[in-house]
């Protein structure tokens, strides 16, 4: 009984955190991009899409097709090539666009299961549920999962209903077919929607540095790529700054290394908290931080600054960092990636090291506009008398 009720207790909680899971098109289709999977996929999704198509094909194969049911094949076929050719022609959709997807999907497969609703290939045609549950399973929310489970289960049990009030004797070959669609449509995806949610905490949790709970370098890579796509043009421009703590071996020395990774761990809490929502920290060495943010509401050096300023109030007694900061300017290239990890932070570390040079405690800055060269601004740049807020 003790093991029934722990299995139980866990069984809510799983179905209660799968509740909760968000819409994850946006982190799995960036999962796709940076493993070069997007077009192997948008041919599966158009595989997928023209499946929708051979429902009401193989439900009216040897069917008296009247005047309706002809209107209704040539419908059904019409949308499914489109919903296929969508996949293949234009651009990645949206989230909103592809949920608008699932919802034409599972229109056109009720439309084509009801063309032979008395007989049972209406009802095996409601299995290629399971097709689009699956998507969602891997792109989308569990509740947008939970409603197309419902959607599925109301048609089907609408087109059994017909077919027993048709033939009464049907009753075991209607049971076996709702069988074959709550196996398919609804147990596959969910079960599905269980492993992504489980590979997408490892995912994320593989972006994170233990110690500080910021991103590590691979997190931040991805990262910048996300920032970047937020603004295509760059119209407001960019900043990565790289902060290195100056003579933070003393403080290890001094305090132990206990003390050292408190200071790392507040460090990172305060430039987290510094930054607003498109803002990006990231410890990429054992005192060395990356910080990005978009520029259309602050300027480089007074984001350097404001770095600067967090790292020296954290602790007691105070750490003080040497900051460079790059300035990007002009239209990003095609291939993003390798632009923020060799351009982007190389440039920062540069600036940076200008700043230890000269002593540290101090901001350097570097700026690349595209058709330009690299720029380097020699000067120090003191520390404002007061901070602005």
């Amino acid at each position: 009984m003790i093991r029934i009720a722990v299995a139980l207790g866990q069984l809510g909680w799983a179905l209660s955190h799968w509740w909760k899971r968000q819409d994850q098109f946006a982190w799995f289709s960036s999962y796709l991009a940076d493993r070069q999977l997007i077009e192997p996929s948008r041919i599966i999704l158009a595989l997928s899409a023209a499946m929708v198509t051979l429902v009401p094909v193989v439900v009216l194969i040897d069917a008296d097709l009247t005047t309706s049911l002809l209107a209704m094949l040539i419908t059904s076929i019409v949308v499914g090539t489109g919903l296929s050719l969508m996949w293949v022609l234009l651009p990645w959709p949206s989230p909103a666009r592809s949920r608008a997807w699932v919802c034409v999907c599972d229109v056109a497969i009720l439309v084509g299961s009801l063309a032979q609703y008395k007989t049972l290939g209406g009802l095996y045609g409601c299995a290629v549920f399971g097709l689009v549950g699956g998507y969602i399973a891997f792109f989308h929310s569990a509740r947008l999962l939970a409603a197309h489970l419902m959607f599925s289960l109301v048609s089907a049990g609408v087109i059994a209903g017909f077919i027993l009030a048709d033939d009464g004797a049907a009753t075991s070959s209607v049971a076996v077919g709702i069988v074959q669609a709550v196996l398919i449509g609804i147990s596959i995806p969910v079960a599905t929607q269980f492993l992504m949610e489980a590979l997408a905490s490892d995912a994320a949790a593989a972006e994170l540095d233990t110690l500080t709970g910021v991103l590590n370098r691979r997190g931040l890579e991805r990262a910048l790529d996300r920032l970047n796509s937020m603004d295509p043009d760059n119209v407001h421009g960019l900043a990565v700054i790289v902060a290195d703590l100056d003579n933070f071996k003393e403080i290890n020395d001094r305090f132990g290394h206990r003390y050292g990774d408190r200071v790392l761990a507040e460090i990172a809490t305060r430039l987290r908290a510094s930054l607003g929502v498109s803002g990006v920290v990231s410890r990429i060495g054992g005192d060395e931080f990356v910080v990005a943010d978009s520029l259309r509401w602050t300027e480089p050096m007074r984001l350097a600054n404001q770095v600067l300023h967090t790292i020296s109030t954290t602790s007691d007694p105070p750490v003080t960092a040497s900051v460079g900061v790059v300035h990007l300017t002009g239209r990003l290239p095609g291939h993003r990636s390798l632009m923020t990890t060799v351009l982007f932070t190389d440039l920062a570390d540069a600036a940076m090291y200008e700043a230890k040079r000269a002593g540290g405690d101090t901001v350097r800055t570097r700026s690349h506009d595209y058709g330009a060269a690299v720029t380097g601004d020699p000067s120090p740049s003191p520390r404002p008398a007061q901070w602005p807020h």
